[in-house]
């Protein structure tokens, strides 16, 4: 009897010591070993992006992101682009914001006309989130048929250059820009810098005539720098004369051509003529 009585107070006991442990206390204990549950990632939002082109095909991004938390740290992006702003989505840029404003900006070279987005991925801290898509758009522009003539001259008589602006109006439909200045550039045989010798405008046919200097044997270009809308374009041909009479002295001493023209008829891009049509418009 002595043994069953000390079992059935033992039982008690216990049973007194649980009733006297507060439920959340019980709930405390019972998940102490349990590691706790990762939150869930912030939302993240586009604040504002905007994308823009100049004539020579360099694009301009920017943009800000804001969530309801602090944002503490920068964030790597993407910028992306597609011909027709639903597929295709390509990388042209990856850009990190700063971490004061959480902006971002950045610039690029892509000659393509189309549709721009910018995009996080995603991370253990924030959501991933898409710009809304912007459309950057410029028309294709190409100078045909540039020549300089006579091919042989005084040296600092005149030559001759003419040519023909067009630009493209639809996908597949193109013609003539007209009332529009195109700048006759000129190089100096063995060298690489080209100057700038005089502005010619087209006419209603998109075609211009302009007599220039020959300061001396070398090659003649024609550049169109673009205008609202289009992109600028250079003479695919660089038509040379030769140059006799007057020798002698530096170049410096004789007359000489007008200012440095930043630019290099060979450039790739905008330039070319030929191949897909480089601005396209819906």
């Amino acid at each position: 009897m002595r043994r069953i009585t000390l079992g059935i107070l033992s039982a008690s006991a216990v049973m007194c010591t649980l009733a006297a442990v507060p439920p959340a206390a019980l709930a405390e204990t019972n998940a102490s070993g349990v590691s706790h549950a990762r939150l869930d990632p912030a939302p993240l939002q586009f604040d504002h992006f905007t994308v823009s082109y100049d004539p020579w095909g360099n694009v301009t991004a920017d943009g800000a992101l804001r969530s309801d938390s602090a944002i503490s740290s920068a964030l790597p992006l993407t910028i992306e682009y597609s011909s027709d702003g639903q597929t295709g989505w390509t990388v042209k840029k990856t850009v990190t914001t700063d971490t004061g404003a959480n902006a971002f900006h950045s610039t690029f070279f892509n000659n393509w006309s189309g549709y721009y987005r910018a995009r996080f991925a995603g991370d253990a801290t924030y959501q991933a989130a898409t710009s809304p898509v912007r459309k950057a758009w410029r028309w294709r522009t190409e100078i045909h048929s540039f020549k300089v003539s006579p091919k042989k001259v005084r040296k600092n008589h005149y030559v001759t250059a003419s040519g023909r602006l067009v630009r493209w109006f639809t996908n597949t439909k193109h013609g003539a820009y007209s009332g529009r200045k195109v700048e006759i550039i000129f190089r100096f045989k063995g060298k690489k810098t080209w100057y700038h010798l005089a502005w010619a405008k087209t006419n209603s046919k998109g075609n211009f005539t302009k007599k220039v200097k020959a300061y001396g044997k070398g090659y003649y270009a024609a550049v169109f720098r673009g205008g609202k809308g289009t992109f600028a374009t250079g003479s695919s041909n660089t038509p040379y004369v030769k140059t006799y009479g007057i020798g002698g002295g530096s170049i410096a001493a004789q007359a000489a051509p007008g200012p440095v023209v930043n630019w290099t008829p060979s450039l790739p891009g905008p330039f070319v003529t030929g191949g897909s049509i480089a601005a396209r418009r819906d």
